[in-house]
């Protein structure tokens, strides 16, 4: 009786293990850390940009979605003048990069670091009000 209870077993796991490999798994993985691989870290999540960009054509502010360092983006305007918006995965990932030196001259609003680059105050105003929606604390 042993030895048909462990040839069962053997046959139900080697069916569970193929059933794995056939289906587990891709043999082609992006490299972690690529703008491949955040690409598909982000996909089915929500993009950042949606609200603000609804927002700041609302206030007639000419704004385009961009990818900047693999993470999502607008830019306002055109630059040098124009303000852009870097969304960080967290609140606290923008805040270590303010922190850290990184984003030197960049505001954080929520998980945002908006650089106002040359943008007249009233602009980064509007811009402020709108990158803010949704953001709480």
């Amino acid at each position: 009786m042993p030895r048909a209870l462990l040839a069962l077993f053997a046959v139900v796991a080697g069916v569970g293990l193929s059933a794995c490999l056939s289906a587990c798994g891709t043999t082609a993985k992006p490299q972690a850390g690529s703008a491949r691989a955040l690409a598909a870290a982000r996909t089915g999540v929500d993009d950042p940009r949606k609200r603000h960009i609804v927002c700041l054509r609302a206030e007639h502010i000419p704004v385009r979605r961009v990818q900047i360092g693999g993470l999502p983006a607008m830019q306002i305007g055109v630059r040098p003048s124009g303000p852009t918006v870097v969304f960080q995965p967290t609140p606290g990932a923008a805040q270590q990069q303010q922190i850290e030196g990184v984003a030197q001259g960049a505001e954080v609003i929520g998980s945002a670091l908006v650089y106002p680059n040359q943008a007249p105050d009233g602009l980064m105003s509007r811009v402020e009000s709108c990158v803010a929606q949704g953001v709480t604390g």
